[in-house]
């Protein structure tokens, strides 16, 4: 026998079943049921056990259940599968589907059956509905238009109360519900969408009017209009509603003499409500067409215009500045980063952003232009009769600073950015499909520069190609020796001694030579394999340090980190196993990410660098200066040091506003308690600067040009950098 403490957990797990679980003796009365049984017919289980199944089956359908019971009982079949009706406490019956099998003891005796009740009471309600609802479309929509409808019915009505029927249907399909079944007595009309209109009071569309002479009117002249409202002035009039027949939402009015309602009322008193369901189908037809029209041709999270739509547009864009010898601009937005808000913050969050996206986007332009949510987060734009490049640059910039302001999602604040290409009829292109590759094809270069704007060039369809090809075989080097590390050092500008060095990965392609991180990292970032990399350079880096130790040379080792890395879970335990095996001296790994990339997703970012700085890790935020960091995060990140960006430095000897911004970026980290790390030094001039600055340390080809380990050792080594 079954053990009691397992058959305790058997009940307990079947209980929280939603379908019926149940068991009967070989002339079907229950011997068990779960819980399910309750939740379904509101019959208790110990009120039902013992009893026959057959007591709730309906009717007129216990014959045909009988017939499939002795078919299993009596060792016919093993196993049947039917649906009927139950009966339920409150006395109305509810659709099953019934599996059973056959019961047996341990000699093959049948001793019952068992099986599964699902409850299929709301299927079949909306199977039921959806036939109701073809069928009523056969009769009332076969091509025909809902005027027609609307006015047939009307002259039916019109006929029986010898008096004139209109149908005036609500402009707003959003009208709030009647408080009751007495409508206003002024009668709103106007003419069809965009028609000669007559008003008299709140605006409802007139749809049409019938005579009891047979006649139709589905289309307004004005003389039409003002007969027929001077005929209601003449009488009393009575609005009947049409209102769904889900939720009673107001759709409209048959208005009609109310004299001529009184004779309908007698001579038809079926006629009103099988009219009125009738035109209620119909125009619930008509505002479900609309609404699937506008779904297909519209993005469902951001209510844009969705590329089907937009092509259409944009085909009509060309169209007009062909005849009109006008330009049309095409701008494609992406949002940079924007999987990293996926991967961190969720889906939610992502969704809020692309929401507000489409907010700053759709405020940026003119009526006349198009924005379009293509998919993912990729945005299009379409500028009709523009004045050219000039008038296209603007725009995007304009655009570009609009996406770049910050935004709450959820209580986090988000630092969007975007890339931007641009293409222009007629220069770049004759047709939507030409201008839109072109676009992507700008808008791909931007990216792998680092964002902004720009127009696409001829030279760009030789980039992109070449970087599809690159794409492709980027997998292959990644696995291969093909990818190889440079170190940069870096000097303290305190006492001109070299602290560390900085990898820096390279592409060694068997056919183009020694590629730079600009030509394949942002294919990395595109393709999903940016982990892989940034985890093998990690760990190549951390070998190579173990030589370093091995040789007595101790300095600090500072690793470029991907935004998508910085968030992996396994990311932790990662470094601290590689940390046990090669750096033994705190802090002498830093981890370098760039400012966009934490300010994606600023939250995120502080609690992973708070849990790596835990284990000894240093953080230095990457291209400052360039990524519109927020001064509440940055006081709160436990990062050792800033990297100025070399954009800044260039110059710096030179122009004066970069002087001032180096300046103030060197107090502001101080006054955090953060070092300043400079890049792209290439004079002493710049370098004697940046130390009466108060700069801490500097890289750049001035000091040492970035180098393979096998010649970054022997140099270290002549730096007199042993350990004590």
């Amino acid at each position: 026998m079954e053990p009691a403490d397992q058959i305790i957990r058997r009940a307990d797990v079947l209980d929280k079943l939603s379908e019926i679980v149940f068991e009967t003796d070989p002339v079907g009365n229950w011997t068990y049921l779960n819980k399910a049984w309750t939740d379904i017919t509101g019959f208790g289980v110990e009120e039902t056990l013992g009893s026959n199944f057959l007591d709730h089956v309906h009717p007129d359908e216990r014959e045909e259940t009988v017939l499939l019971f002795l078919g299993v009982v009596s060792e016919g079949i093993d196993y049947c599968h039917h649906e009927t009706r139950y009966r339920t406490a409150d006395g109305v019956y509810r659709w099953v589907e019934i599996r059973a099998s056959v019961l047996r003891d341990q000699a093959g005796k049948i001793i019952g059956n068992a099986g599964t009740i699902v409850d299929t009471t709301e299927r079949r309600a909306a199977q039921e509905l959806l036939f109701e609802h073809n069928r009523i479309l056969e009769l009332v929509a076969q091509d025909v238009s809902l005027e027609e409808i609307l006015g047939a019915l009307a002259q039916l009505m019109s006929l029986y109360g010898e008096e004139e029927v209109s149908v005036a249907t609500l402009a707003d399909r959003e009208a709030p519900l009647l408080n009751s079944e007495s409508p206003p007595t002024t009668l709103v009309v106007e003419g069809p969408r965009g028609g000669t209109s007559a008003h008299v009071g709140a605006p409802t569309v007139l749809a049409a009017i019938g005579r009891p002479d047979g006649a139709i009117e589905t289309s307004f002249s004005p003389r039409v209009l003002h007969s027929f409202i001077d005929c209601f002035r003449q009488k009393s009039f009575a609005k009947v509603p049409i209102r769904s027949n889900k939720g009673g939402r107001l759709l409209g009015f048959f208005v009609m003499p109310r004299p001529g309602l009184k004779r309908l009322e007698q001579a038809q008193p079926d006629l009103i409500p099988r009219g009125l369901d009738l035109a209620a189908i119909a125009i619930e037809r008509r505002q479900a067409n609309d609404v699937a029209l506008h779904r297909a041709l519209h993005d469902p999270l951001t209510g844009l215009p969705n590329r089907a739509l937009m092509e259409g547009r944009m085909q009509q864009a060309l169209d007009s500045a062909q005849r009109l010898k006008e330009s049309v601009g095409l701008l494609l937005v992406d949002l940079d980063n924007f999987k990293v808000v996926n991967d961190t913050l969720g889906h939610e969050v992502g969704d809020q952003l692309l929401q507000h996206v489409a907010g700053q986007l759709g405020g940026s332009l003119r009526k006349a232009d198009t924005v379009a949510r293509l998919g993912g987060d990729e945005f299009a734009l379409v500028l009709p009769g523009i004045d050219g490049m000039a008038e296209a640059d603007r725009v995007a910039g304009k655009v570009l600073h609009r996406l770049r302001e910050p935004v709450d999602c959820s209580g986090i604040v988000l630092n969007p950015d975007a890339s931007i290409g641009v293409s222009l009829f007629p220069q770049h292109g004759s047709d939507a499909t030409a201008l839109l590759r072109r676009a992507d094809i700008a808008m791909y270069r931007v990216k792998r520069r680092g964002g902004g704007h720009a127009f696409y060039e001829p030279y760009h369809d030789e980039e992109r190609l070449s970087a599809l090809e690159l794409a492709a075989e980027l997998g292959r080097a990644i696995d291969s020796e093909e990818l190889v590390l440079h170190y940069q050092p870096k000097v303290s500008l305190v006492t001109g001694k070299v602290v560390g060095v900085e990898s820096l990965v390279r592409w060694r392609h068997p056919h183009r030579g020694l590629l730079l991180p600009g030509r394949f990292i942002p294919l990395a970032e595109n393709t999903g394999l940016i982990k892989q990399l940034s985890l093998g350079v990690l760990e190549r880096a951390l070998a190579d340090n173990v030589l370093w130790r091995a040789e007595g040379v101790d300095i600090t080792l500072a690793v470029n980190l991907s935004a998508h890395l910085l968030h992996d879970s396994n990311l932790h335990a990662k470094i601290d196993e590689s940390l046990r095996s090669s750096l033994s001296a705190h802090g002498r790994l830093e981890l370098e990410i760039t400012e966009s990339a934490f300010m994606a997703n600023p939250e995120g970012a502080i609690e992973a660098i708070r849990r790596l700085d835990s284990a000894g890790v240093a953080f230095t935020i990457d291209d400052f200066g360039t990524g519109y960091s927020s001064l509440s995060y940055l006081k709160r990140l436990p990062a050792r040091s800033i990297k100025i960006d070399q954009s800044f430095i260039r110059d710096l000897a030179t122009d004066e506003r970069d002087a001032f911004i180096v300046s103030s970026a060197i107090d502001l980290a101080h006054n955090l308690r953060m070092d300043v790390i400079a890049e792209g030094v290439e004079s002493a001039a710049v370098g004697e600067l940046l130390r009466d600055l108060g700069c801490d340390f500097v890289q750049g080809y001035f000091y040492a040009a970035p180098m393979p380990a096998s010649e970054l050792l022997p140099w270290l080594l002549k730096q007199d950098l042993r350990l004590a």
